[in-house]
């Protein structure tokens, strides 16, 4: 009569994950003034909405690893959202056999190995997916700031540039964005 055996194996499997996504866009800034004094009123209206100035560019964190950047020079936007996660993951395997043997060790080895691999990849896409979830939440909201960044610095560009055309006589600003420049040439 034979005895039987149990194998058992034990694996872990610890890793830091970070996964990025992002977009880019660009701002339709019409060249109302000399590119100069354009990007001097973007920085402005910018800096009025918490963004910091570094050179060309101008950056602001928003909750949840959420990063926009927007050069100047270029009118580029950049929104970026990372996420971090510790993963310490832990898998077990057991066969009987009936006879001590290395290769069925190994073999349960491997499969233990296996079933971690793949539930690590499963938790880095869900992370993945969580990320990109973030990220498109806050670009609706992006969205519209900068398209009323952009009207913003169009009309203080028209203003300026009334008033070289000449004499500003009225402004008429509307809820709805429009603006009327009287001017007396």
């Amino acid at each position: 009569m034979s005895r039987a055996y149990r194998i058992s194996v034990k694996e872990s499997l610890s890793r830091h994950v970070q996964v990025d996504d992002g977009v880019c866009s660009t701002l339709e800034l019409l060249p109302i003034l000399p590119a100069d004094r354009m990007r001097e009123l973007l920085a402005h209206e910018l800096e009025q909405r918490g963004f910091a100035r570094d050179g060309n560019t101008a950056t602001r964190k928003e909750k949840g690893d959420i990063v926009v950047s927007i050069d100047l020079e270029t009118g580029e936007v950049s929104v970026t959202a990372e996420g971090h996660a510790e993963l310490n993951l832990n898998a077990e395997r057991t066969a009987v056999v009936d006879a001590p043997n290395a290769d069925r060790e190994k073999a349960l080895r491997d499969v233990a190995k296996q079933a971690l691999e793949r539930e690590a990849k499963a938790e880095e896409e869900a992370l993945r997916r969580k990320v990109t979830e973030q990220l498109e939440g806050a670009l609706r909201d992006i969205k519209g700031e900068l398209d009323g960044v952009v009207n913003r610095v169009t009309g203080g560009a028209l203003k300026q540039r009334a008033a070289e055309l000449g004499q500003v006589e009225e402004v008429h600003e509307e809820a709805n964005g429009n603006l009327t420049i009287k001017v007396r040439v």
